[in-house]
């Protein structure tokens, strides 16, 4: 596609739908309305998979939405009929799984875009998500991270990926800062991990946390581990806490709304969550802009959020040893925890924004935003002592 895209059809999993990729697609479409506002985008028809028909999210400033109900082959019919009707100049999806639409006829020369968020890739090795993904104009990724494992398992996108690192939702942002404005609570020795918990994806870290935690109550005997969250294997870590003797220290909290899960980042003193499968970890940058420093895994996108030493740690992924380690370092030396607190804010505030994360956007796309935001500064830079910067 050679002239920018003055029309885009969005193909997208839901925007009321729960869920870290429905929050992404808000700020998507958020980041179009701005656009067609701002006369960069004539229009930004939508058509959603998985929306409730009975109270779905706003429609576009400029364009239609349609509602598939939950049927795959409504949804690609949809995009179908929009489409011809309206010879929209870019598709874009939000899941390498439905963009597989691409495959009716009408659709097949259509330029699209997909944005990819990792964890989606290894089933995307072969048969129609593979084709989708190397007949994409554009292929945006949540991180560096997932942009590398992209391009080494598609080496011809090299020249098409774009990496547009993720934004904290700014509704919830919005949210916390009214929150926020009472004294913030005093840190409890606790250790907080937010995330699902399901039997068929077993790599966020909770097995390993609640292996080492019996080495932590042993050198810091007052630490708890906070676990937030819900899924189908629950009930197992509950029991596997309870088998290890160590439920009287391990909470597990269930699903929290986002005014309690603001008030259990302010509560923490460090979010612990060394998973070998964030393709970026929002719940990082959440945690660091609560001023919670983080202690991820090598095995992952974590590196791109939490610098070693200044907001936070990372481990090798599946060493318990080590992760008890460092667990009870931090946990034991609240003065460390409390710098690498003040430095993890400051580097979100600047780095995570939703104002960055439009202009990255909208740049991936092709269309040039409406006034070139500064470079972020690096992680050094961000946490400079006040006194060193001229």
């Amino acid at each position: 596609m050679d002239a920018q895209p003055r029309s885009l059809l969005l193909g997208l999993t839901g925007l009321s739908i729960e869920g870290g990729i429905a929050g992404v697609s808000r700020c998507v479409v958020r980041a179009l309305d701005e656009a067609i506002e701002a006369g960069q985008v004539e229009r930004a028809d939508r058509v959603l998979l998985l929306e409730d028909p009975r109270d779905p999210f706003p429609p576009p400033l400029r364009g239609v939405q349609r509602l598939a109900r939950g049927s795959q082959l409504r949804f690609a019919l949809e995009l179908w009929a929009q489409r011809s009707r309206r010879r929209n100049d870019l598709l874009f999806f939000d899941l390498v799984g439905l963009a597989r639409a691409i495959r009716l006829p009408a659709l097949r020369r259509s330029p699209h875009a997909i944005f990819l968020h990792g964890i989606e890739l290894e089933a995307a090795r072969t048969g129609s998500r593979a084709a989708a993904l190397r007949g994409a104009w554009r292929v945006l990724t949540n991180s560096r991270s997932t942009a590398a494992r992209v391009e080494a398992q598609f080496p011809e996108l090299a020249g098409r990926i774009r990496p547009v690192l993720l934004c904290i939702d700014p509704e919830r942002v919005a949210l916390w800062e009214r929150e926020n404005t009472a004294p913030p609570p005093r840190r409890e020795p606790a250790a907080l991990i937010v995330g699902r918990m399901w039997s068929s994806e077993r790599g966020k870290g909770h097995d390993q946390l609640l292996e080492a935690w019996p080495s932590v109550l042993r050198r810091v005997p007052q630490a708890r581990l906070w676990v937030v969250g819900d899924g189908d294997d629950r009930a197992r870590l509950a029991a596997k806490a309870q088998q290890a003797g160590i439920a009287g220290a391990v909470r597990f909290f269930g699903r929290v709304a986002d005014r309690e899960l603001g008030l259990l980042y302010r509560r923490a003193s460090l979010y612990a969550m060394p998973s070998r499968q964030e393709g970026f970890g929002l719940v990082y940058a959440e945690a660091l802009w609560h001023g919670l420093p983080c202690l991820g895994s090598t095995a992952d996108a974590a590196a791109e959020l939490i610098e070693p030493d200044v907001t936070g740690a990372l481990v090798p992924y599946g060493d318990v040893p080590a992760l008890a380690q460092a667990l009870a370092e931090l946990l034991g030396d609240p003065d460390r925890l409390g710098r690498m607190g003040e430095a993890g804010a400051r580097a979100a505030h600047e780095r995570f924004g939703y104002a960055r994360f439009r202009d990255d956007l909208l740049g991936a796309l092709g269309l040039a935003p409406r006034e070139a935001s500064p470079a972020a500064p690096s992680i050094t830079e961000l946490v400079a002592p006040a006194s060193a910067v001229r």
